[in-house]
């Protein structure tokens, strides 16, 4: 285009050139030249302003084509995406359509050995003191995490444990239990004894898991509930319920009716 126009200029000078006589009219050949080159100037500037726009044009022009593919692509996964929802929707309409046909059933509750009053308590006591505290209804026993009743390596009853400890004792020296036992058991985890302080008060796990049982024990006699209806036992780390340490370092409350755990008979010595 600009060869075009440099040769229609130049061919334009010389008809001019040649239509002209010499002398006075040199001047207006040369001013005429002169404005032909301002415009040939001004045609090449704007000649290359439209060139930039028509590039930046195409680059506009493929970016949207670029943004438009990734669009499409977009909507290409939506779609699968809806689809294989639409598919899941219809299968887990088709299971609920079976369960809503089949005949509902109340879950099966395991009967507690204990008297309704006194599994009633004991539940509304996990809900108050639920923190770390269990309540196996079926067996009628409760768990009480270590870390609930003790410091690490203690053998004292923490001062916030009293409550739900006396609590507990209130309801175990209820009437309806006259005929039950209160076995309280003491649980360890694995880990050996190391810390001085603690080995001068108790040698090994089998002594921390019955000293803690015994203060368990002096709490709910302190309580109010009879010594004579109490017994306790050690375990250490022998019956773990897991493996998680925490839920093994623990002490159990049983409650059994008398002759559920046998005394054993006195050693008379043969003479």
């Amino acid at each position: 285009m600009r060869s075009v126009m440099a040769w229609l200029w130049v061919g334009g000078i010389v008809a001019f050139v040649a239509g002209c006589a010499p002398g006075t009219e040199s001047k207006d050949v040369e001013f005429q030249l002169r404005r032909t080159q301002q415009e040939r100037d001004a045609l090449q500037q704007r000649l290359a302003g439209e060139q930039a726009r028509v590039i930046a044009w195409q680059k506009r022009s493929e970016a949207a084509e670029g943004e438009l593919s990734t669009s499409r692509a977009e909507v290409g996964h939506l779609s699968d995406r809806i689809n294989e929802l639409s598919r899941r929707n219809q299968e887990l309409t088709a299971v609920l359509e079976q369960l809503r046909s089949r005949e509902l059933k109340r879950p099966t509750v395991p009967a507690s050995p204990l008297p309704a009053a006194t599994d009633e308590a004991l539940q509304a006591l996990v809900g108050k003191f639920g923190d770390r505290v269990w309540y196996d209804r079926e067996r009628g026993a409760l768990s009480f995490a270590n870390d609930r009743l003790f410091d690490s390596g203690s053998d004292v009853v923490r001062a916030d444990a009293h409550a739900a400890l006396h609590e507990l004792a209130g309801i175990l020296a209820a009437p309806e239990l006259k005929e039950h036992e209160i076995i309280v058991v003491g649980h360890t985890d694995a880990a050996p004894i190391a810390r001085p302080e603690t080995l001068a008060q108790h040698p090994t796990n089998w002594h921390l898991s019955a000293h803690r049982a015994i203060a368990v024990k002096d709490v709910l006699v302190k309580a109010g509930l009879p010594a004579v209806r109490l017994g306790v036992m050690g375990y250490a780390d022998n019956r773990p319920v897991g493996d998680d340490p925490a839920k093994n370092r623990r002490v159990e409350v049983f409650v059994v009716r008398k002759g559920g755990v046998e005394a054993f008979e006195t050693v008379r010595p043969v003479r």
